[in-house]
């Protein structure tokens, strides 16, 4: 997912799924507040939950969409 298909998503209820650590994919809705580089992660998603890579994104759709894949 690039930082302007991100910035899309700023001020939205969605549901993210991401690779974890260990490589599973973990879904969860999220309050998505801004779209940032933070030092030593680089861009990513700053929700209410936690901050995610944005290179760890798998997809991203507003609450009540279908799932729509991030690009690679």
């Amino acid at each position: 997912m690039s930082f302007s298909e991100a910035q899309q998503y700023i001020g939205m209820e969605c549901t993210v799924a991401w690779r974890d650590r260990r490589g599973e994919i973990q879904e969860r809705n999220l309050f998505i507040a801004d779209v940032s580089f933070v030092p030593l992660y680089g861009i990513c998603l700053i929700t209410d939950y936690m901050e995610i890579r944005l290179d760890r994104v798998v997809s991203i759709r507003a609450a009540g969409e279908a799932a729509e894949p991030a690009a690679a």
